[in-house]
């Protein structure tokens, strides 16, 4: 004797709209179940889809889906909210980092994750009840963790922001997909931060630090320091750069180095170029030749140890080590001022601002919108132009090297800069 249907499928009809609904069968009882809603079941299912079922077939799958998942006759085991957030933060598990890289590839790095899932693993996951269901979650529990990451008094008000952020953000994914009561407020207020503006040394201590480094210090963190002066490149565009990326007067920036990424696109995933002095691009070449490791020179800031990329904290580390060997700054003088390597971006950024126009300016450091995008081609003809004079008129004579440019050639560069202005602005 055949067994019976596991289902049986009915349409009702509501003016226009037809809606089908599923009567299924107990296996072990043989009763059937009040009816269903196929489309009740397709959101279940997870599969997000706004259009009402119109087809036979369609909603056969659909039936057939929800028996195969259990969401008849099985109940499902219900999710801790610690097991959920250790996935949701875990790169090879985490469907919502697949779904997003794959409609939006590289919308998520591997480093992004991984730094959420140590700040969870160390602060967050050591105060969750390990038995919560993430259906139980309420706001009351959030702003309870949120008090005791305050009360601990181990992180800062913005990193505890952080992790909030990145439970909210899982917890949310959770609602979408049902696993949370829609009703549930899940909004937990930020903390309040003070941010401490990143320090700067003054002009008499950079040029007093940059004379000590050429004298000094390795050849590699000097040069390391002049570029970021120069040029506003971050850490990890130091650590990616290569031989072949540099010219006789100019530095193209395509690349960076994270250490679970590996190589990627730099900060704002934007190829960007920046005037380098010729013998800046002359001795950062010779550097990448002096790499014994390697038959082809590649990388220019190779690690003594394997010729390979230096460490995520190489700039920073060498460069505090020598600002107080140098005698300029104490320990405690450089963080109470909060200078460390980035600060050299913010000389640049600082140095070259004013002779540069602010639209060139953001581009060749790297803080580029759309619109500013647009202009890339005009920028590449007459900008750069503007950024070298600069860097040859406020910043090399500090350093001791160069010149400054005449009363007439800073008329002449004002002119051409009004003109790229001018000319922008009709683009």
């Amino acid at each position: 004797m055949a067994s019976p249907a596991p289902y049986t499928l009915c349409r009702i009809y509501r003016g226009e709209r037809v809606y089908y609904y599923a009567l299924f069968r107990d296996p072990t009882t043989g009763k059937r179940t009040n009816k269903k809603s196929v489309e009740t079941l397709r959101k279940a299912l997870g599969i997000i889809e706004t259009a009402p079922i119109k087809r036979r077939d369609e909603a056969i799958r659909i039936c057939q889906k929800a028996l195969e998942q259990g969401l008849i006759f099985e109940k499902k085991q219900e999710r801790t909210l610690l097991s959920y957030l250790q996935d949701f933060y875990t790169w090879e598990e985490s469907e919502y980092v697949k779904r997003r890289n794959t409609l939006s590839p590289g919308s998520i790095s591997i480093d992004y994750i991984g730094t959420r899932k140590n700040l969870l693993d160390n602060h967050v996951f050591p105060l969750l009840d390990k038995n919560l269901l993430l259906s139980k979650v309420t706001v009351g529990i959030l702003e309870q963790l949120q008090l005791q990451l305050v009360e601990q008094g181990v992180l800062h008000h913005a990193t505890i922001n952080i992790c909030m952020t990145a439970v909210s953000t899982a917890l949310r994914e959770a609602q979408r997909k049902g696993y949370i009561p829609s009703s549930t407020s899940l909004f937990i207020a930020g903390l309040p931060c003070i941010h401490t503006p990143r320090g700067i040394l003054s002009e008499r201590e950079l040029a007093l630090f940059m004379q000590y480094a050429k004298e000094k210090s390795e050849k590699r963190i000097y040069l390391a320091c002049l570029v970021a002066l120069l040029t506003g490149m971050r850490s990890g565009e130091l650590r990616a750069l290569r031989y072949d990326a540099i010219g006789c007067e100019m530095i193209t920036i395509d690349q960076a180095y994270a250490d679970r990424a590996g190589i990627k696109a730099p900060k704002g995933k934007k190829t960007r170029y920046v005037p380098c002095p010729e013998f800046l691009c002359t001795a950062l070449k010779e550097l990448a030749l002096e790499n014994p490791f390697v038959t082809m020179p590649s990388l220019v800031f190779w690690s003594k140890r394997n010729g390979s990329v230096v460490s995520s904290h190489y700039f920073s580390e060498r460069f505090t080590q020598e600002l107080v060997r140098s005698s300029l700054f104490t320990k405690s003088a450089l963080a109470e001022r909060n200078i460390s390597f980035h600060s050299l971006r913010h000389m640049a950024n600082t140095l070259l601002r004013g002779s540069v126009d602010e639209h060139v300016l953001r581009m060749t450091i790297g803080h580029s919108s759309q619109q500013l995008s647009d202009l890339y081609t005009h920028l590449s003809q007459r900008g750069l132009k503007s950024v070298a004079l600069a860097q040859q008129n406020n910043i090399l004579p500090l350093l001791g090297h160069g010149f400054a440019l005449s009363p007439e050639q800073v008329d002449e560069q004002e002119q051409e800069d009004k003109e790229y202005i001018d000319d922008g602005e009709e683009a």
